[in-house]
């Protein structure tokens, strides 16, 4: 008997949710957190995607898709939670921006190419001026923050000098599990546009490559020539989209971008449940 699409989808869903569910238990996140988590989104989807056209979307109808109560739908639809008011400035982007401006502008390097140290003070060839070439509207003071935080930069003498080209939080650090949220949101976004069963759109690029039997003593240079190579593409395409940014008050115009990552099975590998 063949599976049905229902049961494809649980077995994937099983599978996406393994990492997800040992960083929730690492950080101390419960089942019934992550439940409650799960409902509102649930009901936050079924409003916005799934409400016929030209209707307004109820509890009932939420209720039905949901296949929670309608007293469950009114409470979650309700509710206010703080820990959901996003940092939506585009930190990691924007500090990732300035730090390959700083690594590639000749504005802002020396004979060599290299960064140079910038004074702080100066607003005219300095950090602050890296800042607001790079940043947007972005605050100098948010953007040095950031990328103190990180480990980025570093005062000396007076000026500050760069220490890392991409924006890249310790392990423990708050912005990396924000940046859990946006990555696999945006993949699982692309996913699901491609999945979209009716095929009206053009599908959007979605490409990997792996083998299974790889020698384990080559993998640090597989790593190495990934993060070299995919560093330089990301620096192209990040080139290309900083060219074509509109102001914010701009329309028409949307958040696009390109992620790549390196993946590699335990040593007790899942299989393919």
């Amino acid at each position: 008997m063949s599976e049905s699409p229902r049961t494809w989808i649980a077995h994937a869903c099983h599978r996406l949710l393994r990492p997800l569910v040992r960083v929730l238990l690492r950080h101390g996140v419960a089942y019934d957190d992550f439940a409650e988590v799960t409902k509102s989104v649930y009901v936050e989807v079924a409003r916005e995607s799934f409400t016929p056209p030209g209707k307004r979307p109820t509890d009932a109808r939420t209720a039905i898709v949901t296949g929670l109560t309608r007293k469950e739908v009114k409470r979650l639809r309700e509710q206010t939670d703080p820990v959901y008011a996003a940092r939506d400035w585009g930190g990691a982007n924007r500090a990732t921006r300035v730090l390959s401006g700083w690594h590639r502008d000749p504005a802002f390097t020396d004979a060599a190419g290299e960064p140079r140290p910038l004074p702080l003070s100066d607003t005219e060839t300095g950090f602050p001026a890296l800042v607001r070439q790079y940043s947007g509207d972005i605050p100098v003071s948010a953007i040095l923050a950031e990328l103190e935080r990180v480990g980025a930069v570093a005062h000396r003498n007076g000026n500050l000098i760069a220490r890392r080209r991409a924006f890249v939080p310790e392990a423990g650090d708050p912005e990396s599990t924000r940046m859990l949220g946006t990555a696999v949101h945006d993949l699982l976004s692309t996913i699901e546009h491609n999945l979209d069963p009716d095929g009206s759109q053009r599908p959007r690029f979605q490409r990997s490559v792996f083998n299974p039997r790889v020698d384990i003593r080559a993998l640090p240079v597989f790593h190495r020539l990934v993060s070299e190579h995919g560093q330089q593409l990301l620096e192209i395409l990040d080139d290309w989209l900083d060219r074509h940014e509109m102001p914010d008050d701009h329309r028409p115009a949307t958040r696009v971008g390109v992620g790549i990552y390196y993946f590699q099975d335990p040593d007790d590998s899942e299989g393919d449940t």
